[in-house]
């Protein structure tokens, strides 16, 4: 199955959608998605707001990230 194109904008809204509804996930958290060579895109959240995440939300925030990564490519933006 062909992956939707969608921009970087639009991948950070889905995230940010998702785990704001998860009590886990801080509010205000910055996230940005960029291009990766091997992964077509990744998603990156600040360090200083990473190491704040419980390990519950990181475990969600990956395991997200990677079902997007299945449906979702990278457009030129």
């Amino acid at each position: 199955m062909a992956k939707k194109r969608v921009s970087s904008v639009e991948l950070t809204w889905m995230i940010v959608e998702q785990m704001k509804d998860d009590r886990n996930f801080q509010r205000g958290v910055s996230v940005a998605v960029i291009p990766d060579s091997r992964l077509g895109w990744r998603a990156v959240v600040e360090a200083r707001a990473q190491r704040r995440m419980t390990p519950r939300a990181q475990r969600r925030f990956a395991a997200l990230e990677k079902e997007l990564q299945e449906s979702y490519a990278l457009s030129g933006d």
